[in-house]
């Protein structure tokens, strides 16, 4: 059954990832150092961007504190695929994987429930420490829309992601998709200044990035109390980049496992 397959990846990546007990305590201790950082440059430099902030309340912290915490869902999305194929090459398991009942897209979407929900417990974790030692506040969020916008950005990092793991089937190596958009994202995305302090040209070139809306949506719903008119933009725009991405994704992903079988490369790395 589909959901018993997707139990027992989710089960073993849990069981691996909480075995190494240091490196998960000290993992979700940073984000504790993360949180302070941006806390205390946001007190030397905060008001420099306030002029910039009207339209979010004008705190640079909670301003920031949605951006880092909340990339953390384009990470999973581009890197979880990827570093599953890797893993199963590596221990010589994805060849003998695919040739069993299990589907390629219940390998993709099992091998990444866990990092979308240990992505989850990060993001949590940033807006409870953010709001007991730092003073953010979410007095005016609306959980709806909010939730909204976060299961489509999901999905919109989704489509990348398995856009991006084509790359790692056919190249074994070297992964542009991921490279370009975490790049993009940090400089377009709005994920550690607001758009407004770009210049005109790269505000109209980061409507191209997923970011740009995920962070605008999330801002304006936890931050603002936007409601459902208000982030339709948003809405839109990432609804656009799953029609877009998703179908592109699969038959650039299906083309390089087909090539990959048929060169007999499938389990290299």
């Amino acid at each position: 059954m589909p959901g018993r397959t997707l139990l027992a990846f989710f089960r073993r990546d849990a069981l691996i990832h909480t075995s190494y007990k240091v490196g998960f305590f000290v993992d979700l201790t940073g984000v504790f150092f993360t949180a302070a950082t941006y806390y205390f440059v946001s007190r030397v430099f905060g008001s420099a961007a306030s002029p910039f902030l009207d339209k979010y309340g004008g705190d640079y912290f909670a301003f920031v504190l949605i951006g880092v915490a909340f990339a953390a869902y384009q990470n999973v999305g581009l890197n979880s695929f990827s570093q599953s194929l890797r893993q199963e090459q590596f221990l010589n398991t994805l060849e003998p994987l695919l040739m069993t009942p299990v589907n390629t897209p219940r390998f993709l979407v099992g091998s990444s429930l866990w990092d979308f929900l240990y992505a989850t417990v990060r993001v949590a974790l940033y807006l409870i420490l953010g709001a007991a030692f730092f003073g953010f506040r979410m007095t005016h969020a609306r959980v709806g829309p909010a939730l909204a916008v976060l299961v489509l950005t999901l999905f919109a990092f989704m489509g990348l992601g398995v856009f991006a793991a084509s790359f790692i089937m056919r190249f074994k190596r070297g992964n542009p998709v991921t490279w370009f958009m975490e790049a993009a994202s940090n400089l377009l995305g709005g994920v550690f200044f607001p758009l407004t302090a770009l210049p005109l040209g790269l505000q109209k070139a980061a409507l191209l990035i997923p970011m740009t809306h995920a962070l605008e949506g999330l801002r304006k719903t936890l931050l603002m109390g936007a409601g459902w008119k208000d982030v339709s933009p948003q809405l839109t725009a990432l609804a656009l980049f799953i029609l877009v991405m998703w179908p592109i994704g699969i038959f650039v992903f299906g083309r390089a496992l087909r090539r990959a079988r048929a060169d007999g490369s499938l389990g290299h790395y």
